[in-house]
């Protein structure tokens, strides 16, 4: 199976992180807080996705995370089990209330058991009894014998598995699939147009394009309304908008399909390649706004970035409307802040 081969088991607890985020948003009960557990000491918990502040004092779940070649079976999940139990009997969590076995695959045998909690159980002190013992070996006498009657005494149904499909199926609404698996992004929905009123998160972007225009023309426009009925700056400050929502549009898009940090990167190259070109001299902000916008649409976004093959011209444009919304380009210089 794929990911056997392409994830190394540190991957798959952080797949599994970011599955269980999602998982818990998809039942409707968001965990508090998902906190990976898994390496030396982890007593049988990789991953702790907690429904209370308490976090594993009080009520949690517990995400086993099994990264194998071969199906996870009884022989792999028993063991596993008594670390639970023996976490609860030493103090150092509470049980969990929902205990998941995630593994590529789920062997047959396991998962039958698994659908059927009290063979479950019956299984499971068929192994703890047997003579010699093989489960809780290195246990003393007392633990061992405390984690048994914990055990009798706990409801089974506790223990599940989720298969691959499943799990799968939720990453991939989550915006680390694209990362994870670097395939076509979904197509990008159309662009809304921009709206007639202007919008309060337009006011910054607006205010240095009317300072640019009135720079150059000698004139004293102060609002959207002005600047789109006025025959000399009308079109190019129509086009500046709709290149400011297509911006936005592809920001929406970013943070529904790919890592919250993809479209930033995308953003902050562009500044990179024009903040030098901003900060010369110019006669006037429209001279310098031009220069920018200029170099801002033969500037290529990185290869590497997953969403470069869907950033299109008018988005460049827009994104530098966007830095200059958010203060990190100006075009009259002599602009008061």
């Amino acid at each position: 199976m794929y990911l056997q081969y392409v994830f190394d088991a540190d991957d798959w607890e952080d797949f599994t992180v970011e599955w269980v985020h999602a998982l818990g948003l998809w039942e409707g009960r968001p965990y508090v807080r998902v906190q990976r557990m898994g390496g030396a000491g982890d007593r049988g918990a990789d991953v702790a996705a907690c429904l209370s502040p308490q976090g594993t004092a009080g009520e949690w779940h517990c995400y086993q995370c099994k990264h194998y070649i071969k199906p996870l079976g009884q022989a792999d999940a028993f063991p596993e089990m008594v670390k639970i139990f023996t976490a609860k009997v030493l103090g150092v969590y509470e049980l969990p209330t929902r205990y998941v076995f995630v593994a590529p695959k789920i062997g047959t045998g396991l998962d039958r058991l698994l659908l059927n909690p009290p063979q479950l159980k019956e299984e499971f002190f068929t192994a703890w009894d047997e003579e010699p013992p093989k489960l809780g070996t290195k246990l003393t006498s007392e633990v061992r014998t405390a984690v048994g009657d914990l055990a009798r005494e706990t409801d089974f149904s506790m223990f599940e598995a989720r298969k691959l499909d499943e799990i799968l199926e939720l990453h991939a609404t989550t915006p680390h699939h694209a990362r994870r698996f670097p395939e076509r992004l979904r197509p990008r929905p159309a662009a809304d147009p921009a709206p007639p009123d202007q919008e309060a998160h337009e006011a910054v972007y607006i205010r240095k394009l009317l300072d640019a225009y009135n720079a150059k023309h000698g004139l004293a426009l102060a609002t959207l309304q002005q600047a789109r009925e006025h025959a000399k700056v009308k079109g190019h400050f129509i086009r500046q908008r709709e290149a400011f929502f297509h911006a936005e549009s592809l920001w929406r898009f970013a943070q529904e399909s790919v890592p919250e940090a993809t479209y930033e990167a995308i953003e902050t190259d562009l500044h990179d390649a024009v903040v030098e070109i901003e900060d010369r001299d110019y006669d006037h902000g429209y001279a310098r706004l031009e220069a920018v916008l200029d170099a801002a649409v033969i500037h290529k976004p990185n290869p590497a970035n997953i969403l470069a093959p869907v950033v299109k011209v008018i988005d460049l444009k827009g994104m530098c409307h966007r830095l200059a919304n958010n203060d990190r380009l100006t075009w009259c210089k002599e602009e008061p802040q």
